[in-house]
Protein backbone atom coordinates (compact mmCIF):
# COMPACT_ATOMS: atom_id res chain seq x y z
CA UNK A 1 0.00 0.00 0.00
CA UNK A 2 2.77 2.49 0.86
CA UNK A 3 4.57 1.48 -2.18
CA UNK A 4 1.63 2.27 -4.51
CA UNK A 5 1.08 5.55 -2.86
CA UNK A 6 4.85 6.33 -3.13
CA UNK A 7 4.62 5.69 -6.99
CA UNK A 8 1.35 7.94 -7.40
CA UNK A 9 3.21 10.43 -5.50
CA UNK A 10 5.87 10.74 -7.67
CA UNK A 11 3.46 10.89 -10.73
CA UNK A 12 1.84 13.61 -9.32
CA UNK A 13 4.85 15.36 -8.28
CA UNK A 14 6.60 14.61 -11.73
CA UNK A 15 3.87 16.35 -13.39
CA UNK A 16 3.51 19.06 -11.55
CA UNK A 17 7.15 20.00 -12.46
CA UNK A 18 6.26 19.25 -15.83
CA UNK A 19 3.41 22.19 -15.59
CA UNK A 20 6.04 24.34 -13.81
CA UNK A 21 8.87 23.98 -16.35
CA UNK A 22 6.07 24.84 -19.21
CA UNK A 23 4.85 27.69 -17.28
CA UNK A 24 8.39 29.27 -16.60
CA UNK A 25 9.50 28.42 -20.15
CA UNK A 26 6.28 30.51 -21.01
CA UNK A 27 6.99 33.07 -18.83
CA UNK A 28 10.54 33.17 -20.39
CA UNK A 29 8.78 33.30 -23.72
CA UNK A 30 6.17 36.12 -23.52
CA UNK A 31 9.04 38.63 -21.60
CA UNK A 32 12.08 37.49 -23.84
CA UNK A 33 14.28 37.15 -20.50
CA UNK A 34 16.35 34.23 -19.92
CA UNK A 35 15.78 32.01 -23.04
CA UNK A 36 18.07 32.52 -26.34
CA UNK A 37 16.74 33.39 -29.68
CA UNK A 38 17.42 29.58 -30.79
CA UNK A 39 15.13 28.38 -27.34
CA UNK A 40 12.39 30.75 -28.56
CA UNK A 41 12.33 29.58 -31.94
CA UNK A 42 12.16 25.85 -30.51
CA UNK A 43 9.24 27.12 -28.18
CA UNK A 44 7.36 28.46 -30.85
CA UNK A 45 7.70 25.44 -33.16
CA UNK A 46 6.99 23.15 -29.58
CA UNK A 47 3.81 26.00 -29.70
CA UNK A 48 2.61 25.68 -33.15
CA UNK A 49 3.13 21.64 -32.99
CA UNK A 50 0.38 21.44 -29.91
CA UNK A 51 -1.67 23.76 -31.48
CA UNK A 52 -2.16 22.12 -34.49
CA UNK A 53 -2.62 18.97 -32.91
CA UNK A 54 -5.12 20.28 -30.46
CA UNK A 55 -6.62 21.39 -33.69
CA UNK A 56 -6.81 18.04 -35.42
CA UNK A 57 -8.59 16.34 -32.47
CA UNK A 58 -10.63 19.20 -31.98
CA UNK A 59 -11.90 18.77 -35.75
CA UNK A 60 -12.44 15.16 -35.34
CA UNK A 61 -14.47 15.17 -32.23
CA UNK A 62 -16.88 18.31 -33.68
CA UNK A 63 -16.78 15.91 -37.09
CA UNK A 64 -17.63 12.60 -35.40
CA UNK A 65 -20.32 15.06 -33.09
CA UNK A 66 -21.86 16.19 -36.22
CA UNK A 67 -22.48 12.99 -38.19
CA UNK A 68 -24.14 11.64 -35.01
CA UNK A 69 -26.42 14.69 -33.92
CA UNK A 70 -26.72 17.57 -36.46
CA UNK A 71 -29.67 17.46 -38.19
CA UNK A 72 -28.28 18.95 -41.46
CA UNK A 73 -25.44 16.10 -42.01
CA UNK A 74 -27.34 13.53 -41.35
CA UNK A 75 -29.93 14.33 -43.90
CA UNK A 76 -27.07 15.01 -46.85
CA UNK A 77 -25.20 11.96 -45.08
CA UNK A 78 -28.51 10.04 -45.69
CA UNK A 79 -29.49 11.45 -49.07
CA UNK A 80 -25.93 10.85 -50.57
CA UNK A 81 -26.47 7.29 -49.20
CA UNK A 82 -29.48 7.04 -51.41
CA UNK A 83 -28.09 8.24 -54.73
CA UNK A 84 -25.04 5.51 -54.11
CA UNK A 85 -22.56 7.16 -52.42
CA UNK A 86 -22.05 6.15 -48.53
CA UNK A 87 -20.70 8.41 -46.48
CA UNK A 88 -17.63 7.46 -43.69
CA UNK A 89 -16.51 9.68 -41.43
CA UNK A 90 -13.00 8.86 -42.67
CA UNK A 91 -14.48 10.93 -45.88
CA UNK A 92 -13.33 13.79 -43.39
CA UNK A 93 -9.83 15.08 -43.39
CA UNK A 94 -8.71 17.75 -40.79
CA UNK A 95 -6.22 19.40 -41.78
CA UNK A 96 -4.41 23.18 -41.36
CA UNK A 97 -5.04 25.48 -44.53
CA UNK A 98 -4.28 28.81 -45.83
CA UNK A 99 -6.52 31.45 -44.49
CA UNK A 100 -8.49 31.66 -47.73
CA UNK A 101 -10.47 28.48 -47.10
CA UNK A 102 -12.64 26.53 -44.50
CA UNK A 103 -12.84 23.66 -46.78
CA UNK A 104 -12.83 21.97 -49.62
CA UNK A 105 -13.81 18.89 -51.95
CA UNK A 106 -11.99 16.95 -54.44
CA UNK A 107 -13.61 13.78 -56.41
CA UNK A 108 -10.40 12.04 -55.23
CA UNK A 109 -9.33 12.96 -51.85
CA UNK A 110 -12.93 13.29 -50.49
CA UNK A 111 -13.63 16.25 -48.39
CA UNK A 112 -11.17 18.98 -46.66
CA UNK A 113 -12.36 20.49 -43.21
CA UNK A 114 -9.33 23.31 -42.11
CA UNK A 115 -9.19 22.76 -38.77
CA UNK A 116 -7.17 25.46 -37.86
CA UNK A 117 -10.51 27.79 -39.94
CA UNK A 118 -12.71 26.42 -37.71
CA UNK A 119 -14.67 29.52 -35.57
CA UNK A 120 -16.85 26.99 -33.81
CA UNK A 121 -18.75 23.64 -34.12
CA UNK A 122 -21.56 25.67 -35.59
CA UNK A 123 -19.20 26.66 -38.75
CA UNK A 124 -17.94 23.45 -39.11
CA UNK A 125 -21.54 22.01 -39.34
CA UNK A 126 -22.09 24.77 -41.72
CA UNK A 127 -18.51 23.83 -43.52
CA UNK A 128 -19.08 19.62 -43.56
CA UNK A 129 -23.32 20.60 -45.68
CA UNK A 130 -21.31 22.97 -48.24
CA UNK A 131 -18.98 20.07 -49.17
CA UNK A 132 -20.98 17.69 -48.76
CA UNK A 133 -23.77 19.63 -50.82
CA UNK A 134 -20.12 19.37 -53.90
CA UNK A 135 -20.35 15.93 -53.36
CA UNK A 136 -23.70 15.33 -54.01
CA UNK A 137 -23.80 17.36 -57.35
CA UNK A 138 -20.48 15.52 -58.51
CA UNK A 139 -22.48 12.11 -57.83
CA UNK A 140 -25.42 12.85 -59.43
CA UNK A 141 -24.84 15.24 -61.99
CA UNK A 142 -20.92 14.43 -63.07
CA UNK A 143 -20.30 17.78 -62.76
CA UNK A 144 -17.47 19.12 -64.63
CA UNK A 145 -14.62 21.22 -62.28
CA UNK A 146 -13.32 22.58 -64.62
CA UNK A 147 -16.28 24.00 -66.47
CA UNK A 148 -16.85 27.51 -64.92
CA UNK A 149 -20.43 27.26 -65.05
CA UNK A 150 -20.28 23.68 -63.60
CA UNK A 151 -18.65 24.60 -60.90
CA UNK A 152 -20.82 27.87 -60.09
CA UNK A 153 -23.49 26.26 -60.42
CA UNK A 154 -22.31 24.04 -57.42
CA UNK A 155 -21.09 26.74 -55.39
CA UNK A 156 -23.84 28.39 -55.43
CA UNK A 157 -26.37 25.72 -54.53
CA UNK A 158 -23.98 25.07 -51.42
CA UNK A 159 -23.77 28.45 -50.37
CA UNK A 160 -27.48 28.54 -50.61
CA UNK A 161 -28.45 25.44 -48.92
CA UNK A 162 -25.40 24.84 -45.96
CA UNK A 163 -26.31 27.91 -44.32
CA UNK A 164 -23.19 30.07 -44.85
CA UNK A 165 -25.08 32.89 -45.84
CA UNK A 166 -27.84 33.27 -42.73
CA UNK A 167 -27.62 36.50 -41.14
CA UNK A 168 -25.61 35.56 -38.07
CA UNK A 169 -22.51 34.24 -40.15
CA UNK A 170 -23.17 37.95 -42.40
CA UNK A 171 -22.75 40.19 -39.61
CA UNK A 172 -19.45 38.33 -38.47
CA UNK A 173 -18.07 38.90 -41.42
CA UNK A 174 -19.16 42.34 -41.50
CA UNK A 175 -21.82 42.72 -43.94
CA UNK A 176 -25.30 44.63 -42.77
CA UNK A 177 -26.96 44.23 -46.27
CA UNK A 178 -30.98 44.42 -45.26
CA UNK A 179 -32.34 43.64 -48.60
CA UNK A 180 -31.77 40.26 -50.29
CA UNK A 181 -28.66 39.57 -48.24
CA UNK A 182 -29.16 35.63 -48.76
CA UNK A 183 -28.42 36.21 -52.53
CA UNK A 184 -26.35 38.84 -52.76
CA UNK A 185 -23.89 36.38 -49.92
CA UNK A 186 -24.43 33.29 -52.45
CA UNK A 187 -23.63 35.62 -55.32
CA UNK A 188 -20.30 37.14 -53.41
CA UNK A 189 -19.21 33.43 -52.38
CA UNK A 190 -19.51 31.97 -55.48
CA UNK A 191 -17.46 34.47 -57.48
CA UNK A 192 -14.66 33.88 -55.02
CA UNK A 193 -14.53 30.40 -55.02
CA UNK A 194 -15.29 30.12 -59.11
CA UNK A 195 -12.14 32.61 -59.31
CA UNK A 196 -9.67 29.54 -57.48
CA UNK A 197 -10.65 27.43 -60.77
CA UNK A 198 -7.76 27.12 -62.34
CA UNK A 199 -9.64 27.65 -65.61
CA UNK A 200 -10.86 31.17 -64.55
CA UNK A 201 -9.15 34.42 -65.92
CA UNK A 202 -10.18 37.04 -63.73
CA UNK A 203 -13.00 38.13 -61.16
CA UNK A 204 -15.01 39.30 -64.25
CA UNK A 205 -15.00 35.60 -65.81
CA UNK A 206 -16.15 34.42 -62.49
CA UNK A 207 -18.94 37.09 -62.32
CA UNK A 208 -20.23 36.49 -65.67
CA UNK A 209 -20.14 32.31 -64.95
CA UNK A 210 -21.76 32.82 -61.52
CA UNK A 211 -24.48 35.27 -63.21
CA UNK A 212 -25.45 32.93 -66.10
CA UNK A 213 -26.48 29.98 -63.90
CA UNK A 214 -27.44 31.69 -60.83
CA UNK A 215 -31.55 31.91 -60.99
CA UNK A 216 -32.12 28.13 -61.99
CA UNK A 217 -28.93 27.02 -59.57
CA UNK A 218 -30.17 29.02 -56.51
CA UNK A 219 -33.88 28.01 -56.93
CA UNK A 220 -32.71 24.34 -57.55
CA UNK A 221 -32.34 23.14 -53.79
CA UNK A 222 -32.00 19.39 -53.88
CA UNK A 223 -31.97 17.05 -51.54
CA UNK A 224 -33.60 19.49 -49.60
CA UNK A 225 -37.17 20.84 -49.89
CA UNK A 226 -36.27 24.28 -49.49
CA UNK A 227 -33.10 26.71 -48.43
CA UNK A 228 -32.02 25.17 -45.17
Amino acid sequence: MAEGTSQQDNATSLKDMKKFERWRKSLQYMTGLGMSETEQTAFRKDLDKELESYQCRQCEVWRDNLMKNSASVRFMVEHLGKIGREVKREDFLCMPCDITRSGGFSPEDGILLCQNRMNSKTHQEHTMVHEMIHLYDHQRFKVDWFNLRHHACSEVRAASLSGDCNWTREIQRGFYTFTKQHQACVKRRAVLSVMENPNCKSKEEAERAVASVFDSCFADTRPFDEIY
